[in-house]
């Protein structure tokens, strides 16, 4: 696809979904974990399927955008498209690289400023900080270890600069608000560099003692997609990551229970952060006016 054509493809998609009725966002709440009752605590009264708005790839059209529109600004719901069982969360061969990112560009040109992301991941044992049992663990940085980027094709795009900077992607000042409010409401917290990894599989022994050598904590499948086109679509990010040790008979099944698990301290923690995101979301608003 030209980059005219997936310009095109998010203006058209962010045009029709207002014109629908949903409210131009403060920020994407961009759910891998799922969007469980977090939209309700939200107060999310808006429910639009994205089947047939214009634009929205094919791997999008079967979520449901939900809108939060209260006193702390307007927020999208969105869980993340699971993909197809051979490829995980890797584009399968049909797609355009940009697709997973989608999102991210598509909330940005609707007006949001700030995107939470949910993911579940695994540990690596890090010698530089180890993430031991089940944790929610805040990305501070990340390796992008999948072997593709969303970007590819996208250098004349208006959506954003050719080269992005993701040095600012992680932003230090919403992890650390998220640190505070984790530690009042007594939930197991750290912060986290993540391998972002291509899947679908667990690493093995070997795969994740190299991302620990590399400066890697945890390791989470499909993550290096949304960060990239977070930063090329210049948003101010939150990526939290519901973390196992992977050793044990079987670690998929153990990281999508542990998910199940910690769902209700993630929700807890988000639902607290309410009042933070609006406010860096105003902030990257006068900063970018």
């Amino acid at each position: 696809m030209a980059t005219d054509s997936f310009d095109d493809a998010i203006y058209s998609s962010a045009r029709e979904l207002r014109a629908l009725g949903a409210a131009d966002p403060d920020a994407l709440f961009l759910m891998g974990t799922g969007v469980g009752l977090l939209a309700a605590s939200y107060e999310a009264s808006f429910k639009l399927p994205l089947e047939g708005i214009a634009g929205v790839p094919s791997a999008w059209r079967h979520q449901t955008l939900q809108v939060a529109e209260n006193a702390d600004g307007v927020t999208w719901f969105l869980e993340d498209a699971a993909g197809a069982p051979e490829t995980g969360n890797a584009p399968t061969t049909d797609e355009e690289p940009w697709t997973r990112g989608f999102p991210c560009w598509l909330a940005a040109a609707a007006g949001a400023r700030v995107c939470i992301h949910t993911s579940g991941g695994y540990a690596v044992r890090s010698a530089v900080g180890p993430t031991e049992g089940e944790t929610l663990a805040l990305v501070s940085d990340h390796i992008n270890l999948s072997g593709s980027t969303p970007l590819l094709g996208l250098g004349e795009s208006r959506l954003g600069p050719l080269f992005p900077d993701q040095t600012r992607v992680h932003d230090p000042a919403l992890r650390e608000a998220a640190l505070v409010h984790a530690a009042d409401l007594g939930l197991p917290c750290v912060e986290a560099i993540a391998a972002c990894t291509a899947g679908p599989s667990i690493g093995t022994p070997a795969e994740r003692r190299y991302h620990a050598s590399a400066g890697a904590e945890l390791a989470v499948q499909g993550l290096a997609a949304p960060i990239i086109a977070a930063a090329h679509a210049g948003l101010t990010c939150l990526f939290v990551v519901a973390v196992i040790d992977p050793d044990g008979e079987s670690p998929l099944e153990a990281q999508l229970a542990a998910a199940d698990r910690l769902a209700p301290a993630l929700e807890d923690l988000l639902l607290a952060l309410r009042p933070a995101v609006a406010r860096f979301a105003q902030a990257r608003r006068e900063e970018c006016s």
